[in-house]
This record gives C-alpha cells, sequence and structure tokens, in this order.
C-alpha cells in the first residue's frame, strides 16, 4: 500500500477511532513521507473526499515538506471550488515571504477572498501574517495598518 493510500484511509477513519486511536500523529508522520509526485494524487482526493479529511489532514501536517506543501498549495489555487485548505496551509510556510510566483498567486487569492467574506477577515490577515504576507497583503488591499481594517 502506498504511503498516500495508507493516509486517506487513515484520514477516512470513524471519527470516534481517529480519535480515540490519536491517529492525528500517525496521519502526521504519513505526510512527512509524501514527496511532489504524490501531489496530483492527493489533489485528486482533495476534491473527492469532504470536509472533514481536509480538516484532518491540515490539522495533522506539521512534519509536511516544503516542496509538497508549496505544490499542494499551487494546486489548491487552481482548484476553483476548493474553499478550504488554503488559508490552513499558509501558516505551514516559512515565516518570511519570498517573491515568488506562489507567493503572488497567495496574495491574489487573499485579496480576493479579503473582499468576498468579510467574516474571514482575521483568518485571512493570520494566515498572511504567518507566513510573511501580511505587509504585501496590506499594501494591495491600499490599507495602512490591521487596524485600518478593523483588526
Amino acid at each position: 500500500m502506498s504511503v498516500l493510500q495508507e493516509l486517506d484511509e487513515l484520514l477516512c477513519s470513524d471519527d470516534d477511532e481517529y480519535d480515540r486511536l490519536d491517529l492525528f500523529h500517525e496521519a502526521d508522520e504519513l505526510i512527512g513521507q509524501l514527496r511532489t509526485a504524490d501531489v496530483p494524487a492527493l489533489l485528486q482526493l482533495w476534491q473527492q473526499r469532504g470536509l472533514s479529511w481536509q480538516q484532518r489532514y491540515t490539522q495533522a501536517c506539521s512534519s509536511i515538506d516544503g516542496a509538497v506543501l508549496r505544490a499542494l498549495l499551487a494546486g489548491l489555487l487552481e482548484i476553483k471550488e476548493a474553499n478550504y485548505g488554503v488559508f490552513e496551509l499558509m501558516s505551514r510556510l516559512p515565516a518570511t515571504a519570498d517573491a515568488s510566483p506562489l507567493s503572488d498567486a497567495l496574495l491574489d487569492y487573499a485579496g480576493q477572498a479579503w473582499h468576498a467574506d468579510q467574516a474571514r477577515q482575521q483568518q485571512i490577515q493570520i494566515s498572511c501574517w504567518s507566513c510573511g504576507l501580511s505587509g504585501r497583503l496590506l499594501k494591495r488591499l491600499g490599507l495602512s495598518s490591521w487596524k485600518e481594517a478593523g483588526l
């Protein structure tokens, strides 16, 4: 069984079993073993599985490989109907943003989400802050501070 298959099976576990057996740690270990070659299949699973699966993945990915994380984020940005995962995974990026196309795409996504969903503005700000994009997002939004934004 491949690492991704094993991870999928684990993340699909019954809620009681997942919590009782503390499978979070095992999921984190499996996520750490994923490689960029696994990302296309991971993105397919992301679209096929429900919110609970996605939440378990994002909560258990503290050992995710940086290249896998970047590829997963880039893929999620391409999935128009994906409404969970991007902001949750941004906190796993290094705290200092770079000038990469991924950072620019994340800023575009955050800017669009900022205007589309006022209820998520605090989450957007925290996600951008955690990966060093906060100042750049403020600039894109035409704001001088988060206080001016009401946060």
